[in-house]
């Protein structure tokens, strides 16, 4: 009887309990057993409640009040507690305690000093924590000691210092073998300094040792993430599809991202119909939602907008407010700037994101004037960002017309906001209705609040170049001799020898991509085509036919005979959006309306001669490039030849 009453007292008294109680509670000083393993119990609870304070107060009161001798079990819980607080004093007085305990085994000793190293580490006093490392490192040869000093560094992100250890005391001196845990920290280190060499041995380290038999999905994701951010995304899907059958959310959304930032979306789309075939049984949450919303703005086709937003659930939209913004912007870039506007009228509560990324839907649609109007409409309700005003300007320069109404905008933007990228926007706003007076002015002006105008002078450059204003490009060259592809354009533009070093160096960017989605015979279903600038020789039915395009379009004087060393080639990528073309051309020659998106921005020539594709071919081209979508139409463009 006596035993239960006083583990009632032991309950109760720590209910509202906190470090500061001066509670005394009426029980002798000695105690049972059991009553030591409730009081563990008791502050396991505590922990895994995240009242860590209340595990602290236990501590003190069982030490200071009752003087009742804490076990390893104890000073493991009341560790982890003082990791949760943050508080330096507190946790050194911890480490006093434990180390002036000389009833601990020394196993237990040992165990608990590896304990608090990740205390330290986890309150960002990674010093301390390096200081019992090395106490206690030769004691044992221990993977878990490194482990957990691997785990140390990464939360204080000093991923080198881990990297570091490993060369140092594992991978050089070959006397402790990997386990998953230490393996995975490793890995999370070179992902996040891009050591591709060290996370590539340690992957076969993990092979040699089988540690992924049985399958440890933990392990396997930390490969392809680091993989993934280490540039390697072919060994990152090999490994994924190996361990298809237990991926998780996690690996999807890794494998996604880094899809994304290499701009694949189509492969983004592939995971997310490998997620909704019936052998998957995992249920995509908000963020696969994004990645894939995102994968679907990067390809700006309608047809996969409208149906990646019909396969998401409305408890999701609704809930989930960047699942609604990304929704917004998805559209804004498919052509659907309606239903862009009509979500964003559905929101409680909008934001600066929010609203420049529906105005510059409307910019690139060539919309100012609606831009304005939602601008106009809502500029009292917000406090506006740099961002919001950037894209209104935006709006302005795309479209004919607007240069008073961009005067007056950036006459009320706050001069914090004017940065060099605002005021190239509008440069090139006053240059492309040929203000060229004014622009030298603004210029001026502007070189009195800040020394950095490049970007300036880019943004007037530009605008000569695809205009042909040749001479006044040419007034200007002294200004924008620095930049490469400046020069570049330079060359191309007046025919001047280009330097080999110049050349070279854009012969060896990226291919530009351009895609398109075609209609399937007999079916409201669409299929994505991709192509490379570099897959000319690929296809030669496809190549035939574009020859005989280039034939049509030699009686209008208009040149798409590809030719060796060709400049525009090196920074529009030809080759790409016209097998795109010819494509839908080969696979529905009834098409009346061709959707592409290409990764590089639209050159004069290809411009020229689309313009004209939809006379002869009696069909409508709606491309959007890196900076605007163009509606090609009966020969005429939406750009009014200013893009």
């Amino acid at each position: 009887m006596q035993y239960f009453r006083r583990l009632s007292i032991i309950r109760s008294s720590f209910r509202f309990l906190s470090l500061s109680s001066s509670s005394i509670v009426n029980v002798h000083a000695s105690t049972t057993h059991e009553e030591l393993y409730e009081i563990n119990k008791l502050m396991n609870n505590y922990n895994n409640s995240h009242v860590p304070i209340r595990t602290v107060a236990l501590f003190e009161w069982m030490s200071n009040i009752i003087n009742l001798k804490p076990d390893f079990i104890c000073y493991t819980q009341i560790i982890r507690a003082c990791g949760e607080i943050n508080n330096l004093k507190l946790c050194q007085k911890i480490h006093e305690f434990i180390d002036k305990d000389q009833t601990l085994q020394s196993k237990e000793y040992y165990q608990l000093q590896i304990k608090l190293i990740y205390m330290y580490a986890k309150i960002k006093h990674i010093e301390l924590a390096e200081e019992i490392f090395q106490q206690i490192k030769n004691r044992s040869f221990d993977i878990n000691l490194y482990g957990t000093m691997f785990k140390g560094y990464n939360m204080n992100g000093q991923p080198e210092k881990t990297i570091r250890l490993f060369e140092n005391e594992i991978l050089n001196k070959k006397t402790i073998q990997l386990d998953a845990i230490s393996a995975t920290c490793v890995l999370s280190a070179c992902s996040s300094s891009h050591r591709l060499d060290i996370g590539h041995n340690i992957y076969n380290e993990v092979v040699r040792l089988k540690l992924l038999e049985p399958p440890n999905i933990r392990l396997a994701t930390a490969i392809i993430d680091m993989y993934c951010n280490c540039g390697s995304i072919d060994r990152a899907r090999k490994l994924f599809d190996q361990l298809l059958p237990i991926a998780d959310h996690i690996t999807y959304s890794i494998l996604m991202k880094a899809y994304l930032s290499i701009n694949q979306p189509v492969q983004v789309l592939s995971l997310f119909h490998q997620l909704q075939s019936s052998s998957s049984s995992i249920s995509p949450d908000a963020v696969l939602y994004l990645h894939v919303i995102n994968a679907c703005q990067q390809l700006g086709l309608p047809h996969q907008a409208e149906n990646i937003h019909r396969a998401i659930p409305s408890f999701i939209i609704e809930k989930n407010l960047s699942v609604q913004t990304a929704l917004i912007n998805m559209h804004s870039h498919c052509l659907q700037v309606n239903e862009a506007y009509r979500l964003f009228s559905l929101l409680k509560q909008k934001d600066n994101h929010t609203l420049a990324n529906l105005i510059h839907g409307f910019a690139i649609n060539g919309q100012g004037q609606r831009a304005l109007k939602l601008f106009e409409d809502i500029k009292l309700e917000l406090k506006l960002n740099e961002q919001t005003y950037k894209m209104i300007l935006y709006a302005c320069k795309f479209t004919d017309g607007l240069v008073d109404e961009a005067r007056k905008i950036y006459k009320i933007i706050p001069e914090k906001y004017k940065t060099p990228d605002i005021a190239s926007i509008m440069v090139s706003i006053l240059a492309r209705h040929s203000l060229f007076d004014e622009v030298q002015s603004f210029i001026h002006q502007y070189k009195s609040k800040s020394t950095d105008v490049s970007s300036l002078w880019s943004a007037l450059f530009m605008v000569c170049y695809h205009s042909g204003n040749v001479q006044y490009a040419k007034s200007i060259y002294d200004q924008i001799k620095d930049d490469p592809f400046l020069l570049l354009l330079f060359s191309d533009m007046t025919n001047s020898l280009l330097s080999n070093e110049i050349f070279n160096y854009f012969q060896q960017q990226l291919p530009g991509k351009c895609r398109t989605e075609i209609k399937n015979n007999n079916t409201m279903n669409y299929t994505v085509y991709e192509f490379h600038d570099n897959d000319l020789s690929n296809f030669p039915l496809l190549n035939s036919e574009l020859n005989i395009i280039i034939d049509e379009l030699k009686s209008v004087n208009i040149n798409w005979q590809l030719t060796k060393n060709d400049l525009k080639q090196l920074f529009c990528g030809h080759i790409s959006v016209r097998l795109a073309i010819v494509q839908n051309f080969v696979l529905n020659p009834s098409s009346t309306v061709i959707q592409l998106t290409k990764t590089k921005p639209l050159c004069s020539t290809c411009h020229e001669g689309i313009k004209h594709l939809t006379l002869i071919k009696q069909c409508d081209i709606i491309l959007k490039d890196d900076i605007r979508i163009h509606h090609f139409h009966n020969g005429k463009c939406s750009c009014h030849d200013k893009f």
